[in-house]
C-alpha cells in the first residue's frame, strides 16, 4: 500500500492549519506540522509506503500543485480541507478526486463537524475520518467508509460518537515526511522541530472550543519513548507536543518526563491548561526540557467563563504564570474577545490582564463561530450562517456573527490595539532578549513579531465580504 497525503495551496499563501478538530490562521508566520497525518502515517505496516503533497508549507501555485498530484501513483489517498478557506479548498478537492476517481479516496477537516458539510463531502468520496487512531486502512481500500472505524460514510444517518475514550494504537509516525522547511512553529528555539502526541482529543468542555467534541484517546508512554528514539535518530533536537493539554492522564504522563529527563536531551515547548497545574508536574516538565507553555487563559473575567463550561481559577493562573517565570520557562497565554456575555469594559480588562501577568508571548483571539463550537450552532439555528459562507476564523478575515455585543470594527480595533500595546513595551523587549536561547532563537522570533504585525495591520485595514453561500 502506499498512501498520499495532501494539503491543499491557501489563497494567497495564507498559512492555514488544516485539522480534524480545529483549523485556523496563524496569527504570524508560523505553520504547524498537519498532525492528523502524522498520526494515521503511524497506522502504516513496515513494507507500506507513504508521500505527502503540501501546496501551502511549500507555496506551490495552482499548476506545480496539480504537477505533483499528476505525477504520483497512491492506491490510497487523504486530503485535507478547512473551514477557514473552504471554496479553495472545495475546488482542489474536487479537481483533485477527478484525478483519482479510480482510487479509494477520504477527506479530514474541522468543516465536517457539520452536518451539511458532512453530507456534502460523501456524495463525493469515500468517506471522513474522524478519527486518526483506529483506523482500518486495508478495510478503507475497499472504496466504502462503510461501517468503517474512524470514518464517517453517507450510509449513517446520524453522527456516532466522533471519538470514543481510550487507548490509542501504539505504531510510530513517519516523521521524515514532515520535516519540511516549511513548517514553522513560533515557540521553538530550533528551526527544524517534529510534532509528538501523547493524546489526541480534549479531557475539557468549553463549548466555545470544537476540541470538546473530541475525547481523549492516550497514546501509552512506552510508545511515545519509543518515538523520541526514533526522532533521537533523524537528528531531531526540537519538538512541539500537540496534547490539547499536555499532562492528562498523570499516570501515564510522569513515567514519560521522567524518561525524557534522564535519557533524552530535547527541548520542547506545548499546550497547558491551567487545570492540570501542580508544581510537582511543571518541574517535571522543566527537568524534562519543557521550555515554553501554551496557557490557554480566555478572559481577566474567569467567572464568566464558567457559562461556556469552563472551569478556571484565577489565582491558580496566577500561581501557574508564575511558577512557571521562576522556572525560567516562557508561557504564551491564549485570550479570547468578544465572548457573547462581555462588555467593552471587560475586554480592556483582559488586555491589561495580559500585560500584568509575567508572560513572554500573548495570543489574541475573536470569539467566531468556529465548526462544531456552541457559537456555530447559535448561528445556524438563527438563520445567521448559510451553507458555503465560510472564511471566519479568530483573526476576523470575515465580519462577527453576533456573538459579541461590541460592533465588529471596534472589536477588531481593540485586537490590534491589544497586540501593540502587549508587543511594543521596551519592558516586555528587554524580557524577550533575556530569555533569548541563541542566534538562531533571536532569528525565529524576530521573524515571528514581523509576521505579526503584518497580520494585525493586515485584520485592520481589511473588510469582511459580504455574507452569501456558495460552494
Amino acid at each position: 500500500m502506499h498512501l498520499l497525503f495532501v494539503n491543499p495551496p491557501s489563497p494567497r499563501n495564507r498559512s492555514i492549519i488544516r485539522l480534524i478538530d480545529c483549523s485556523h490562521e496563524a496569527k504570524a508566520d508560523y505553520l504547524w506540522q498537519p498532525s492528523d497525518f502524522m498520526l494515521i502515517s503511524a497506522l502504516l505496516g513496515p513494507d507500506d509506503g507513504a508521500s505527502l503533497i503540501d501546496g501551502t508549507a511549500d507555496r506551490l501555485g495552482e499548476a506545480d500543485f496539480f504537477r505533483l498530484v499528476a505525477g504520483s501513483n497512491p492506491d490510497l489517498i487523504v486530503f485535507a480541507l478547512s473551514g477557514v478557506c473552504w471554496e479553495s479548498d472545495y475546488r482542489y478537492f474536487r479537481k483533485t478526486r477527478d484525478r483519482f476517481r479510480d482510487k479509494p479516496f477520504y477527506v479530514i477537516g474541522d468543516i465536517f463537524q457539520e452536518e451539511a458539510y458532512l453530507s456534502r463531502i460523501v456524495q463525493e468520496c469515500d468517506g471522513v475520518i474522524v478519527n486518526p487512531f483506529h483506523l482500518d486502512l486495508e478495510g478503507m481500500m475497499g472504496r466504502s467508509g462503510k461501517g468503517l472505524p474512524g470514518v464517517r460514510s453517507a450510509a449513517e444517518a446520524a453522527p456516532a460518537p466522533l471519538l470514543r475514550e481510550g487507548e490509542a494504537p501504539g505504531g510510530i509516525p513517519r516523521h521524515g515526511l514532515f520535516l519540511k522547511k516549511g513548517y514553522v512553529f513560533p515557540l521553538a528555539r530550533r528551526a527544524r522541530f517534529a510534532t509528538v502526541t501523547t493524546v489526541w482529543g480534549c479531557p475539557f468542555a468549553c463549548s466555545y472550543c470544537p476540541d470538546s467534541n473530541f475525547q481523549p484517546a492516550v497514546r501509552p508512554w512506552q510508545t511515545v519513548v519509543r518515538e523520541l528514539e526514533h526522532l533521537e535518530t533523524l537528528g531531531v533536537k526540537e519538538l512541539f507536543f500537540g496534547d490539547k493539554a499536555f499532562g492528562y492522564p498523570r499516570e501515564n504522563v510522569a513515567p514519560l518526563l521522567d524518561e525524557m529527563a534522564g535519557r533524552f536531551n530535547f527541548s520542547w515547548s506545548c499546550y497547558f491548561h491551567p487545570q492540570m497545574y501542580t508544581a510537582e508536574l511543571l518541574e517535571l516538565m522543566k527537568a524534562a526540557g519543557c521550555h515554553t507553555l501554551i496557557v490557554g487563559i480566555e478572559s481577566a473575567n474567569t467567572d464568566g467563563l464558567k457559562r461556556y463550561g469552563r472551569h478556571v481559577d484565577k489565582g491558580r493562573i496566577v500561581e501557574l504564570v508564575t511558577h512557571a517565570d521562576r522556572l525560567g520557562m516562557s508561557v504564551c497565554g491564549d485570550f479570547i474577545l468578544g465572548l457573547e456575555h462581555e462588555s467593552e469594559a471587560e475586554m480592556l480588562a483582559t488586555t491589561r490582564f495580559a500585560r500584568e501577568l509575567p508572560l513572554d508571548f500573548a495570543s489574541f483571539n475573536i470569539a467566531a463561530p468556529l465548526p462544531g463550537s456552541a457559537f456555530r450552532q447559535k448561528a445556524v439555528a438563527a438563520g445567521r450562517m448559510v451553507f458555503g459562507a465560510e472564511g471566519y476564523d479568530t483573526l476576523s478575515h470575515r465580519g462577527e456573527l453576533g456573538i459579541s455585543a461590541v460592533g465588529y470594527e471596534r472589536l477588531r480595533a481593540l485586537r490590534n490595539r491589544a497586540v501593540r500595546q502587549f508587543y511594543l513595551r521596551p519592558s516586555y523587549l528587554l524580557r524577550r532578549l533575556r530569555k533569548t536561547a541563541s542566534i538562531e532563537h533571536f532569528v525565529l522570533q524576530v521573524s515571528q513579531m514581523a509576521g505579526m504585525a503584518r497580520k494585525s495591520l493586515m485584520s485592520a485595514q481589511s473588510r469582511p465580504p459580504p455574507l452569501t453561500g456558495g460552494g
